[in-house]
């Protein structure tokens, strides 16, 4: 699903339609995420902040511990939150508009081509560490090991 959002993502960045285009690779990028902490065990409610997750994880000593996760995975970890939570701090601004005493702002008076672009690096920055995280184990099954290729 992610792979299918960040194609999506860009495919509207090439269109022009900027404000869909932070959508669908924000998207991408929580569906990373979440992929990450279905991978690792960690149970969680439906959210669109899973970086916040991740990073609660990487604190929490004793559970990270039991993960068993190398210095290299922990720091691909903290890059991939660091990114991605950039991207989730979005939030519905790229898919709605919103109100103020003066008007209403279009999602594409805000994100323009410029401001896309930034944020379609932050996301390939996040999903590039995010393979390189799954590359750090070995024995991957062959589904996921495909996708990471």
């Amino acid at each position: 699903m992610s792979l299918d959002d960040l194609r999506r993502g860009l495919a509207r960045y090439s269109d022009g339609d900027y404000s869909d285009a932070v959508f669908r690779t924000q998207l991408s990028v929580e569906d990373a995420c979440k992929s990450i902490l279905s991978f690792l065990g960690v149970e969680f409610e439906k959210t669109h902040f899973p970086s916040v997750l991740v990073g609660k994880l990487i604190s929490d000593k004793e559970r990270l511990k039991k993960l068993n996760l190398n210095k290299e995975q922990i720091a691909y970890l903290t890059l991939i939150i660091s990114y991605a939570s950039s991207l989730e701090a979005q939030g519905s601004m790229p898919r709605y508009s919103w109100e103020t005493e003066e008007r209403i702002i279009m999602p594409s008076e805000v994100y323009t081509k410029e401001v896309a672009k930034e944020l379609l690096e932050l996301a390939i920055e996040s999903l590039s560490n995010v393979i390189k995280f799954f590359c750090e184990f070995k024995d991957l099954p062959a589904d996921l090991s495909t996708v990471v290729e």
